[in-house]
């Protein structure tokens, strides 16, 4: 079989390289960011967004225009060719004369029809634009009207019949009261459109958060009682309840709009500044980020919510529930959290500068890094306690327990530990002491080995034969404390004596401080 050779002439090879470049260059160059104005942009760029088909790629979008404008030549210079020819044509005599003419005809009218059609495309697709411009504003206007209905309904009130005794003489009077059930009612539909539209979740979070800082206005927190008798603090809280049912469920709404809408809300779109939380129930909710700068949450149920990086300084949470709340860098400077309860909380990084956290429960918790500097810990549970790195300097914490608590790396540079249970707490050549009274301290079971504490400082504590000095001496040691047993104590012994010596040195065994 004889070989088949295909040969390109010049003219063909230009042509393709044409072709291509037609194709290929307005695609590339659309793919390079303009640099301009962004008011100003290119004639064309304007152009693509008038005609609303500024989603397809501009490439693209130039070949097709290309295409249109080479077809619309050719079908009107085809036309008039057509149209000359028709014209400069003798009458036809002959039948295949006639059959030319009408040919003629035929052409000219398909040629007509097309070039009507080509013609006609821009113009529908500006069309097709207007229309569905129309259609959004439509959809978006009764979007509108369907969050202004649920606004209104928000300040929704009702007249009821009351009672009103002058004296002797008993009548009835017509008053207005606010319509909770209506305004329940309204709350939901946010929720509901907010799961309809996610874009407009920050608008219908600064709706009800407005809400519930006017509400709480009108209906104050309930004054904290002020003995320091852990049982008084513990039934006020028990007997706490939401201020009322359409506060605590647009606290619900706000605090599920993240899972509703699927979207992260910005820092601070959840704004409940002072706002009255005293009793909710906000279990599971996600706060992240929130701004609740002096809210009152005392007795409020927390567990497990999401506050991270939320804005909780001056926050009153005493007696709240708070187990297993993700507070990672939360920001609780100077928030009163007394008798709160944070076992299992992970506050990693979380800023609890100042806090009052007396007698709170903070047994397992995440602590690394957390800055506790000045903050009062008196009598807090801290058994367990991951602390790792964290800054505990000028804390106070007298009597707290600190059993089993990990303290690798921790500054407790002036820190007051009188009275404290630090038995079977790790810690390492990082935790810092300098400056701290740890004076009738528990120690049993606690490894110095490579801590930098001085011994004269353990002298004011109390240990037995389980604790390890500086160095890793142990009780036959000549710098071993002098009124520490020599001995391995069970729990029951060494308590007896650990109270025994904190008696002797003139503390309080109930009460270090």
């Amino acid at each position: 079989m004889d070989d088949i050779i295909f040969e390109i002439n010049q003219r063909d090879l230009l042509g393709f390289v044409l072709l291509l470049a037609f194709l290929f260059v307005p695609i590339g160059i659309s793919q390079f960011l303009y640099k301009g104005d962004p008011a100003k942009p290119p004639l064309f760029d304007r152009l693509q967004a008038r005609m609303g088909l500024g989603s397809i790629n501009s490439g693209l979008l130039f070949v097709a225009i290309a295409l249109w404008t080479i077809i619309f030549a050719s079908l009107v210079m085809g036309l008039l060719g057509v149209v000359w020819s028709f014209i400069m044509s003798a009458t036809p005599q002959s039948s295949e004369q006639t059959w030319d003419w009408r040919f003629s005809l035929a052409k000219m009218a398909a040629l007509t029809a097309t070039l009507g059609a080509v013609v006609a495309l821009p113009f529908t697709l500006i069309r097709l634009t207007f229309t569905r411009t129309q259609t959004e504003t439509a959809v978006e206007a009764l979007f509108n009207d369907k969050i202004n209905a649920a606004v209104e309904d928000l300040h929704a009130q009702r007249q009821v019949s009351v009672k009103v005794t002058d004296g002797e003489t008993k009548t009835h009077e017509t008053v207005w009261q606010d319509d909770v059930t209506r305004r329940n009612g309204a709350i939901d539909r946010l929720e509901g459109l907010a799961g309809e539209e996610p874009k407009a979740a920050p608008r219908i979070a600064r709706m009800l958060s407005v809400y519930v800082r006017e509400l709480s206005r009108e209906h104050p927190p309930k004054t904290v009682p002020t003995s320091d008798e852990r049982t008084v603090l513990q039934n006020w809280v028990r007997a706490l309840t939401p201020a009322r049912s359409d506060m605590q469920n647009a606290m619900q709404v706000l605090g599920r709009l993240k899972e509703t809408t699927g979207l992260p809300l910005d820092s601070g779109e959840i704004d409940l500044t002072e706002a009255n939380m005293q009793g909710c129930d906000l279990a599971g909710l996600n706060f992240s980020g929130a701004k609740m700068k002096g809210v009152q949450l005392q007795g409020a149920n927390l567990g497990e919510a999401q506050l991270q990086g939320a804005y909780l300084s001056r926050a009153q949470l005493q007696g709240a529930a708070l187990w297993g709340a993700q507070l990672q860098g939360a920001k609780l400077g100077w928030a009163r959290l007394q008798g709160a309860y944070l076992n299992g909380a992970q506050l990693q990084g979380a800023d609890l500068s100042g806090a009052q956290l007396q007698r709170a429960d903070l047994g397992q918790a995440q602590l690394q890094g957390a800055y506790l500097s000045g903050a009062r810990l008196q009598g807090a549970y801290l058994n367990g306690a991951q602390l790792q790195g964290a800054d505990l300097s000028g804390a106070w914490l007298h009597g707290a327990n600190l059993v089993e608590a990990e303290l690798n790396g921790a500054n407790f540079d002036w820190v007051k530990l009188h009275g404290a249970d630090i038995s079977e707490a790790t810690l390492d050549a990082l935790t810092s002491f300098n400056g701290a009274s740890i004076k009738g301290s528990a120690l049993k079971g606690v490894d110095f080995t490579d801590s930098t504490i001085k011994v004269r400082l353990l002298n004011s504590a109390f240990g037995d034969a389980t604790t390890i000095i500086p160095s890793g001496h142990g009780p036959d040691h000549e710098n071993w404390p002098e009124r520490w047993s020599k001995e391995e104590l069970d729990w029951e012994e060494f308590n007896i004596q650990h109270r025994d010596f904190q008696r002797s040195i003139g503390q309080d065994p109930d009460n270090p401080a």
